[in-house]
Formats: C-alpha cells, sequence, structure tokens
C-alpha cells in the first residue's frame, strides 16, 4: 500500500519514433527502417510508464500538451492506462526520432526543439497546477519545459509546492535545477554532467558535494553517472551502486527508470538500500529493449542480484 501520492509535472512532453535497422543499407544515403517503435515520452511520462508496469497506481501525470501532436499523445496515454490529466496551449508538441542502427549497435538521437509557451499560456497553466497539486503530495518535476518559460515560472511551481507541504523531488538540469535547489527539496536526482555544469564542478569530490547538499538543505542528493552507476548522498552516509553487467548503449530512458524504480521503493516505504538497488536494476532492464522506460517485469527481477551497492561514511 503506498503512503503518498505522487503527483509528476511533465511540461515538455513529445512523441518518439525509433527506427530500427537491422542489417548495413543496400543503397547508400537511403534508411529503410525494419521495424519501428513508438510510444510518448519525456521524462514524467516515462515514471508513469514504469509506475504501471510496477503496478503502481497512486500517481498523477500532468501533461502539457499542444496541436495534433498533442491529440496524439493523449491519446497514446489512454491506450496505455497512463494516468493523467491536460493542460492544453496553442503550439505544437515535439516528435523526436531515434535512429537505431542495429548492425552497429549505435544510435542516432534527433530531438525536435519542443513549442513555445506564451505569457498567458503560463498564468493560466500556474493557476492550474494550483488547483491540481495535493496537500502534503509528492511533487516530482522531471524534464525540460516548453520554450518561454523561465527559471522565475519555475520558482512559482515550487512556490506551490511549499505551501501545501508537498515533498518535492526534481531531476532537471541547467538554471531550472540552479532555481529549484532553492527550495530545500527533498530529492534531487540529476545526471553527473548537468551537475558539474550547474555547480561549476571538476569532478564529483565528496566534499563538494556534501557541501552542496548541505547549503540548499537536500535531503537526498543522487548523482547518476551512465554505466558507473550513481553516487546517493544521505544524511552522512554515501552509496554508490553499480551494474555488474552492461547490456548495451541502448540507454535513452534509464534515467528516468532509475527514478521511478526509486521513487516506487520509497512510496512502499523501503529503506535506501533497496531503493537504489531496485532503481539500478530499474535502469539496468530499460537497456534490454528498444525505447524509454520500457522493460519486462522479469527482467527486472533478473537484475536485483546483479547490482552491487557500496556503503561509504566520510
Amino acid at each position: 500500500m503506498a503512503l503518498l501520492s505522487i503527483q509528476i509535472l511533465n511540461l515538455n512532453p513529445c512523441y518518439d519514433h525509433w527506427v530500427i535497422i537491422s542489417s548495413v543499407p543496400r543503397t547508400p544515403n537511403v534508411l529503410r527502417g525494419d521495424y519501428v517503435v513508438k510510444l510518448v515520452d519525456g521524462k514524467g511520462l516515462n515514471i508513469a510508464r514504469v509506475f504501471n508496469m510496477l503496478g503502481f497506481q497512486d500517481y498523477l501525470c500532468v501533461n502539457v500538451l499542444g496541436g495534433d501532436v498533442g491529440k496524439i499523445i493523449s491519446a497514446k496515454c489512454r491506450e496505455e492506462g497512463i494516468k493523467t490529466t491536460e493542460f492544453w496551449i496553442n503550439d505544437e508538441n515535439r516528435i523526436n526520432t531515434a535512429v537505431v542502427y542495429e548492425y552497429e549497435k549505435k544510435m542516432l538521437m534527433i530531438n525536435e526543439p519542443g513549442p513555445i509557451i506564451q505569457p498567458d499560456e503560463i498564468e493560466g497553466l500556474i493557476n492550474y497546477l494550483d488547483s491540481v497539486v495535493e496537500e502534503k503530495s509528492t511533487l516530482v518535476i522531471s524534464g525540460s519545459a516548453p520554450r518561454g518559460f523561465g527559471t522565475k515560472n519555475m520558482a512559482r511551481i515550487a512556490e506551490i509546492a511549499t505551501r501545501r507541504s508537498c515533498r518535492l523531488m526534481i531531476d532537471i538540469a541547467g538554471e531550472w535545477l540552479k532555481e529549484l535547489v532553492n527550495f530545500e527539496p527533498e530529492m534531487v536526482k540529476v545526471n553527473a554532467d548537468e551537475l558539474k555544469i550547474v555547480f561549476n564542478l571538476h569532478d564529483l569530490d565528496l566534499k563538494e558535494l556534501f557541501q552542496i547538499k548541505k547549503m540548499y538543505d537536500i535531503k537526498v542528493l543522487c548523482v547518476t553517472i551512465g554505466k558507473e552507476g550513481s553516487i546517493t548522498l544521505v544524511q552522512d552516509k554515501v552509496f554508490r551502486a553499480k551494474p555488474k553487467v552492461v547490456y548495451s548503449d541502448f540507454s535513452v530512458g534509464s534515467g528516468d527508470s532509475f527514478f521511478a524504480g526509486y521513487l516506487y521503493q520509497e512510496a512502499m516505504g523501503k529503506p535506501i538500500e533497496e531503493r537504489l538497488v531496485f532503481a539500478t536494476a530499474c535502469g539496468m532492464a530499460n537497456t534490454l529493449k528498444y525505447g524509454a522506460a520500457i522493460f519486462d517485469l522479469k527482467d527486472l527481477y533478473q537484475q536485483l542480484s546483479l547490482v552491487e551497492l557500496v556503503e561509504e561514511r566520510l
């Protein structure tokens, strides 16, 4: 039984096409796909998809949608049974394309710039969120925002969370991360490269990480490092979680799968050690299939014994 309701803010959803090319093309400069994987995407929707796979239903994903692509995303969410609420804008959501060269074990990801949100739409969205965000819930802000949505707008969302006594959990980069850490988030899950850029770090020095954690009163600071797993700081402890086996380089959505696994285990009341092992296994399982945040439960549970977890103290 879940302890807390989770609301996921998905400001910049998209529709993805993964075109799989199994063998060397016969005609130069012409790529003909052997099959295609189509799915709704965006960090928040990826988290919701994993929740569904895990049988967890105590969540709601807030999507900002626009145009014909927005209608497709809305329809596909209903098909998948993803629990959503929608705020509509005039501009069109983005379509992203992944070209997978299966014979070379390589891929190319092409991301469109996404919609532009107008000032009046921003006001409408913030008012809408003020009506949707529940008292003492967990508010997850994950992923980018539409063009035109600035840091001060993001701060207003965090202020809503503060007024409602929500637990703020974030996975975001750039100026938005720099702004949101000022609101004492319960958890920051961030890619190592993104963290270095925002805080001008040369490496992942533990003393510097603890300084950041303390300065912004972050309860859990989790830094993901791709194939090397993650470093998580909780109180005065450091946990390093690492996969013993790396199956492929097709890792799009692995960070979102990791975050979803962590949030799920936390909602189930599991200790930090179990959260991190499970989260890492979710990220590993994600690399076994094409598409973001798509994997089988069988694959997930097979990965649990292949996660190495080490605890350190400063």
